[in-house]
């Protein structure tokens, strides 16, 4: 059965039977969590998925075993340390199938703890390339970024399905960050068809947005304030404006007001200044380039880089042993050493938030303005990033450190999975008798690429950042014109996003290119076209539609009418 099905005998049975599993699931870049909805306390959980060592947060990284030898994969012109964590990138890809007898898919923890002996067949951080064509060769096949995603979503549900062997997934939310762009949420759509659950995925939901929710559920919020989400995660720094709109005893409203952050700008990167100053060590202390370590020696160097990023949170000095090298060393850093040396990376930080204040959907805002700023992610736990919000805030009572940091998003996918089934509106099933309406909107502008003034190319926008989903549909009508029979009885669409209101042409993302072909043959100037833009909740995909609206009584609509689901790695040919 689909999601749809299963909401729809819920709502008929007035209850959530024992044996349905309703998810929300975190796909993160470094660890990954799934929750469920435990109906008995009307509240979600997470999943141990240690098998009994109590750590809830499953490793994002996937390993490849086998009995065979297989060769380490060079990857031309990248750092060893990326190399070396096992991201070595092909073109093409297929779907590999089941492993054979003597080939072993290891996910979590395991496969974390034993990169370097594995280093070759090791993959981590792979949602850093969700909607890419960049593949990783893995046993002599190309897997392309969401079919390794899929292992990940595979082993989280089998954790779900062994908390009870007659479970049944009823539904499920995967959440995403704030700045994937259509083609990576269609990857992470895929991901999900890989792992044989797109038909329990209710939709996609931005990770802030979740975080709020699960935030919501747990403290008393008041009418009016605004709450500023700063999700500071592995791969991603993502930031989120609330409004309460309204609130009392019964109802309370959310609306998204300002979505901002960055790709590639997460504790990944924090660790790339740790590991640049760790090559500086070996090669002052052993007079070896650290690109000539052993590949397993450059996977314990990442190692020892990311351990001391985590100690620095919770003390003031670190020594890092270099035990790898010959002769084996120790160095000390401190935390005082660690700031200086990221501090173009905190001041990039300081630049994001004062910006995400600015280009609010209702109006610039300023840091007084805000009455609260929770912090979620484990990279927001580091220490600079409470002293430079408080910097701009200049009041520590309004910034809260959530207790759960590493769960909230999947706990809020969770709550919003819970909503979408109807458990948080039945009478029977209310969570604190409180029904919750979460006002969600486009993150991006969508648009279409026109030839300007001079041919010079430019961004049209016809759906807004900060349009709510509901009105997330914008239709343009536009003049054909040309000189030749092709040009008017065909046209070539290239739909455009832009990821921050202050990217210029060049830095819009392809969502994808139409041909149209098979328009009736008009003179110049004499056919019109109807383009319709739509961004779908379920995922935040965007679909079009393209329809011959004609020209007055002597050139009437033709009856063309071509809906589209554009693809940034397939031309859609329509007519």
């Amino acid at each position: 059965m689909t999601w749809e099905n299963y909401r729809k005998q819920i709502e008929e049975k007035g209850t959530l039977p024992e044996d349905w599993y309703i998810l929300g699931i975190d796909l993160g870049t470094t660890n990954s969590v799934i929750s469920y909805w435990d109906n008995g306390n009307s509240r979600p959980e997470a999943i141990d998925v240690s098998n009994g060592f109590g750590k809830i947060p499953l490793p994002s990284v996937v390993q490849y075993r086998t009995d065979a030898d297989y060769a380490p994969v060079a990857r031309p012109g990248g750092a060893a340390e990326e190399a070396a964590a096992g991201f070595a990138r092909h073109s093409g890809g297929a779907w590999g199938g089941a492993p054979s007898e003597n080939e072993e898919w290891i996910i979590g923890e395991e496969a974390y703890r034993s990169m370097k002996i594995y280093p070759e067949t090791t993959i981590r951080s792979i949602k850093r390339d969700m909607g890419t064509d960049k593949t990783v060769r893995l046993g002599g096949k190309d897997y392309l970024p969401e079919e390794v995603s899929a292992k990940i979503l595979s082993e989280l549900v089998s954790h779900a399905q062994n908390l009870n062997p007659k479970a049944e997934i009823a539904g499920l939310v995967v959440s995403v960050p704030y700045d994937f762009d259509d083609a990576a949420q269609k990857a992470t759509v895929r991901a999900c068809e890989i792992a044989g659950i797109a038909d329990k995925l209710i939709c996609l939901i931005k990770e802030p947005n979740a975080a709020a929710l699960a935030y919501n559920f747990r403290h008393q919020l008041n009418e009016g304030e605004r709450i500023m989400v700063f999700d500071f995660g592995g791969g991603t720094l993502d930031i989120t404006l609330f409004h309460i709109m309204e609130r009392d005893d019964a109802r309370i409203k959310l609306q998204v007001i300002s979505q901002g952050g960055e790709a590639y700008h997460g504790g990944d990167d924090v660790d790339d200044f740790l590991i640049e100053a760790c090559k500086t060590f070996i090669q002052n202390k052993t007079g070896q380039p650290a690109s000539e370590l052993a590949i397993e020696n450059q996977v314990e160097l990442i190692a020892r880089a990311r351990e001391a990023k985590e100690r620095l949170s919770g003390v003031q000095s670190f020594r890092i042993p270099f035990t790898f090298c010959i002769p084996p060393f120790v160095e000390q850093v401190t935390r005082e050493q660690f700031h200086t040396q990221i501090k173009p990376f905190i001041e990039k930080t300081r630049k994001l938030v004062l910006k995400a204040l600015r280009e609010t959907y209702t109006g610039s805002l300023t840091p007084s303005d805000i009455d609260r700023v929770l912090l979620e992610g484990g990279s927001a736990q580091m220490p600079w990033v409470r002293e430079m919000l408080l910097d701009i805030f200049s009041d520590e009572s309004k910034i809260y450190s959530s207790e759960r940091p590493a769960l909230d998003i999947s706990l809020g996918a969770t709550y919003y999975a819970a909503m979408k089934m109807g458990l948080l509106s039945h009478p029977d099933l209310e969570s604190e008798k409180i029904s919750v309406e979460f006002e969600v909107t486009v993150s991006h502008d969508i648009g279409l690429e026109l030839s300007g003034t001079g041919g010079k190319k430019q961004f049209f926008p016809m759906i807004r950042r900060g349009t709510s989903y509901a009105l997330a549909k914008k239709s343009h009508v536009f003049t054909l014109s040309g000189t030749t029979p092709e040009e008017m009885t065909g046209l070539d669409l290239r739909i455009l996003e832009r990821i921050q209101q202050d990217d210029p042409f060049e830095a819009c993302k392809l969502i994808g290119e139409v041909s149209i072909k098979g328009l009736p043959e008009r003179p110049s100037g004499k056919t019109k076209l109807r383009i319709t833009l739509m961004v779908e909740e379920e995922g935040g995909l965007v679909r079009g539609q393209v329809e011959d609206v004609g020209m007055g009584e002597e050139f009437p609509a033709s009856g063309y009418k071509e809906s589209f689901d554009p693809n940034r790695f397939k031309r859609a040919e329509l007519g």
